[in-house]
């Protein structure tokens, strides 16, 4: 059974967020080491810092691509004006 991951009640600005808009980019990707790919702690500190970054109320979805290199990947599409 997968871990229920812990959404923020509060929405806040991510630092990656405001990285990736002070950039100019529109959309962030994140991606699994090949340690936070494997089941455990690792893999749950990866899905918490997901969620965080996700609850950005900067961010106004999310996606989840298959990737060969990284497993999957996940893109943030961000709206600079929110």
């Amino acid at each position: 059974m997968p871990k229920k991951i812990d959404i923020p009640e509060k929405q806040r600005k991510h630092r990656w967020v405001t990285d990736a808009i002070a950039d100019g980019q529109v959309v962030l990707s994140v991606w699994p080491s090949a340690d936070e790919i494997a089941e455990g702690k690792k893999q749950d500190r990866f899905l918490e810092t997901v969620a965080k970054v996700g609850n950005d109320p900067r961010v106004t979805s999310v996606r989840q691509e298959p990737s060969d290199e990284y497993h999957v990947v996940y893109l943030f599409d961000l709206d600079p004006d929110a």
